[in-house]
């Protein structure tokens, strides 16, 4: 895990609005950005996001 792309894929959720924008976006499937999202919350021990 590269905490540097974590950052960068949450900073396109929040530019996006949803992470359907932001995975298209970024070329990656939704799935993959919502669990890199919920690993980098679990990391940093706060939420991020209301789901």
């Amino acid at each position: 895990m590269n905490p540097f792309e974590d950052m960068r894929i949450f900073c396109q959720v929040m530019e996006s609005g949803s992470f359907t924008a932001a995975s298209d976006k970024l070329g990656l499937s939704k799935q993959f950005v919502s669990r890199r999202l919920m690993q980098l919350e679990e990391r940093l021990g706060v939420r991020l996001l209301n789901r």
